[in-house]
């Protein structure tokens, strides 16, 4: 087991300066950034009359409304207006509603038409990312990264960057193939882009929430995600070969992913675990005297080193707040 103060923090600032580092950006951080910790699965699990008691599982309760509801874009539509709602009660409450909502009228119709990160970030501005300094994902955007990837559904990663004075592309992963057809080309594949620094590539696994087909949400997409994401991964027409390098030559950084969920377990199997010559990694966990429903939380640890041994990865301990604050600290001593 790598206790938490025998991480090499010069090993990874050293590889960060090589640009063999890249981080993996859960849907889960992205939210905690809108919205604090409030647990809005638990809040559309509740708006949707969820059956089960796993009520933080999104995956399954997507699943549930897809089925209910006999239509999965629907279901995918219902949840990204739901979050829509939430970030304006959100930001409405913190702000006391300051002038940004005289205009309620307008507000209204914005909540229906646009998706949340036009919402969050031209309609709201909210999170200002040149005044949260400490945000993750801004620290995340001040390093000296070529290449991020993400599960998220939103560009909250490339508003962070472009408040660096970054130039952020944005590419989607086409999971199924007739979202080549959908997506505008400027999401799609440019095979003359070569990322840099200043022009960093934002690479989204899971969809994007201006087009809410494409997104990975219920059970039935992470399994056909599943399949297709495994014979796509050599083809350059679907994964570009920048990404194909960076999961294979680089130290990965996975951000807020929780072991029972779907996306992790997805991405572990279709995506990393038989990259052969892949470095050895980091997953970010909570402390397991912070996971709710463990009966032996020392057991429990021990399984979960073992589950992330396999993959190659070294856990540690703590929140994405923590390590990217502990990462920044050695980036300034460095």
């Amino acid at each position: 087991m790598l206790d938490n103060k025998k991480i090499k923090w010069d090993s990874i600032i050293s590889r960060i300066d090589k640009q063999r580092f890249t981080p993996i950006i859960s849907n889960g951080v992205m939210n905690d950034t809108l919205f604090g910790n409030d647990n809005l699965v638990q809040a559309w699990s509740t708006h949707i009359s969820y059956p089960l008691t796993d009520c933080d599982n999104l995956t399954r309760a997507a699943q549930f409304l897809s089925i209910t509801e006999r239509d999965p874009v629907q279901a995918k539509n219902d949840y990204l207006l739901f979050l829509n709602r939430q970030l304006l009660k959100f930001v409405r409450a913190k702000s006391g509603d300051k002038p940004a909502f005289l205009d309620k009228a307008k507000l209204k119709r914005d909540v229906k038409t646009l998706s949340l990160s036009q919402l969050a970030t031209n309609r709201l501005n909210y999170p200002d990312f040149k005044e949260e300094q400490d945000n993750p994902l801004n620290i995340l955007a001040s390093l000296d990264l070529p290449i991020y990837l993400t599960t998220s559904h939103h560009h909250f990663m490339e508003a962070a960057l472009t408040a660096m004075s970054k130039t952020p592309r944005t590419e989607v992963y086409c999971w199924r193939d007739d979202l080549k057809d959908n997506l505008p080309p400027e999401y799609l594949i440019d095979q003359d882009f070569e990322p840099t620094v200043e022009n960093p590539l934002v690479y989204h696994l899971h969809g994007i929430d201006d087009y809410p087909d494409s997104l990975v949400l219920t059970e039935d997409d992470h399994l056909e995600f599943l399949v297709n994401v495994t014979r796509h991964f050599k083809k350059a027409d679907f994964i570009p070969s920048t990404i194909r390098n960076a999961l294979s030559s680089s130290q990965l950084l996975l951000l807020g992913y929780e072991l029972h969920a779907w996306d992790l377990r997805v991405l572990l199997q279709g995506l990393i675990k038989d990259l052969p010559r892949r470095s050895r990694s980091f997953a970010i966990q909570l402390p397991h005297t912070d996971i709710e429903g463990v009966n032996d939380p020392q057991e429990f640890q021990n399984y979960l080193h073992q589950y992330f041994d396999q993959a190659k990865f070294d856990i540690y301990w703590g929140t994405p707040q923590s390590f990217m604050q502990t990462l920044w600290e050695k980036w300034e001593e460095f």
